[in-house]
């Protein structure tokens, strides 16, 4: 299992710089989040060498528009290309928003047959990631409701990332959601973050909400799931100075691993 960061939560400092704060801090890897900075013609470049420092285990696909990267569905294809440059096992992308007008990437969406064979051979695995519930009259992603996209997924031959937070969002009990993940035996990565229900506040760090996550971490454990995790939580959550911010991932990295760490129940 890879305990991963991602570079989301970091988005305002220098990429190399957040790849050598996930090393110090003790993680695996770094799941990239492709953003903005990609319209810069030498970010690409950037990125590489941080290969250096730690490996891209996994990159999230663009869920704001880039311009350079064309419409979304060029966007999930430019991810998959960047994919095998970097050596990524792992695409996370979300399904189209109704609320974003993704009108045309629906209707490509829903045409595909089999994904795997559309973009890629495994791996890369193309995973999709379960949403948050807004509450709209109508929901602003399309399969908002997770057993309906694992349901798809299935059909469709897609892979699956499972964020807990967005699962809190629906009401969902996390463990219960995440043993129907396991059970496809195509989960390949969990963004892992708090959720505050009476705050109705997401993306918190480990222990700032009220979300079960050593129970999580141990039927993880428990039942042999040895795929990604990946640390996703908002900016905001995070220290500001250097010191406390290292100080911070530190701890959430080896919370995690004591957590994850393979050992025998009796």
């Amino acid at each position: 299992m890879k305990v991963l960061f991602s570079t989301g939560s970091l988005s305002h400092l220098p990429i190399n710089e957040v790849f050598f704060l996930a090393r110090e801090a003790g993680f695996d890897g770094c799941e990239l989040v492709v953003g903005k900075n990609f319209n810069k013609p030498d970010y690409a470049e950037k990125v590489a060498r941080c290969l250096e420092i730690l490996p891209i285990c996994s990159i999230h696909a663009p869920y704001v528009n880039i311009a350079s990267w064309g419409n979304e569905k060029q966007a999930l294809m430019r991810t998959v290309e960047l994919a095998a440059e970097l050596g990524a096992k792992v695409i996370t992308f979300h399904p189209p928003s109704w609320l974003g007008r993704e009108f045309k990437f629906y209707r490509w969406f829903r045409r595909v047959k089999d994904f795997q064979e559309e973009f890629c051979s495994d791996p890369p695995f193309l995973g999709i990631e379960n949403m948050a519930l807004i509450r709209l009259v109508i929901p602003p992603y399309i399969l908002n409701n997770f057993k309906k996209m694992i349901k798809f997924g299935l059909r469709k031959n897609l892979y699956f990332t499972y964020d807990t937070t967005h699962i809190a969002t629906c009401g969902y009990d996390i463990v219960a959601a995440f043993l129907m993940y396991l059970n496809t035996g195509r989960l390949k990565n969990v963004h892992l973050s708090d959720y505050s229900l009476w705050r109705e506040k997401s993306h918190l760090g480990i222990g700032r909400g009220e979300l079960p996550i050593v129970r999580l971490l141990n039927t993880m454990n428990r039942l042999g799931y040895d795929e990604m995790v990946t640390l996703e939580i908002a900016p905001q959550e995070l220290p500001r100075t250097r010191e406390w911010l290292l100080k911070v991932m530190t701890y959430s990295s080896a919370y995690l691993k004591l957590h994850l760490e393979r050992r025998e129940f009796t």
